[in-house]
């Protein structure tokens, strides 16, 4: 799929690893059904790590192609993950109150880092410090 835009993509599958995600993909495209898969869960694409063969993945196809897509898992016996009905139906979710969730970014997740870093070898140095005078 060449730059498909996400109001373009639905979503036929969903699955609880990578590895049974890419054989689905496959599948797909052997019949002529161009696929994608998107990464979901805490270790998603934001945090860098939705690579992980452990992740959780949707099987995005386009709209126009989502009832052949559908046919064709129906057809293979393909089901989708049973146990992840909570992280998937998370709908409760949407009137919790709370801070939602940072994005520091590259650069302000290293400032964090080196600011903690020097606050904590400062502690040590004023603990030496009074250490020594007595």
């Amino acid at each position: 799929m060449h730059g498909p835009s996400d109001a373009d993509l639905v979503e036929v599958l969903f699955v609880t690893n990578r590895v049974e995600a890419e054989m689905v993909q496959g599948l797909l495209e052997s019949e002529g059904v161009p696929s994608m898969l998107q990464a979901t869960g805490v270790n998603g694409p934001q945090l860098g790590v939705g690579l992980s063969p452990q992740s959780p993945q949707r099987i995005m196809v386009r709209a126009e192609h989502a009832d052949v897509a559908r046919r064709l898992l129906a057809r293979t016996g393909v089901e989708e993950s049973s146990d992840v009905g909570e992280l998937v139906n998370a709908g409760y979710l949407d009137g919790a109150g709370g801070r939602g969730p940072r994005s520091y970014g590259v650069i302000g997740a290293y400032a964090r880092i080196w600011f903690w870093s020097l606050a904590a070898f400062a502690v040590a140095f004023g603990v030496f410090l009074l250490a020594r005078v007595t």
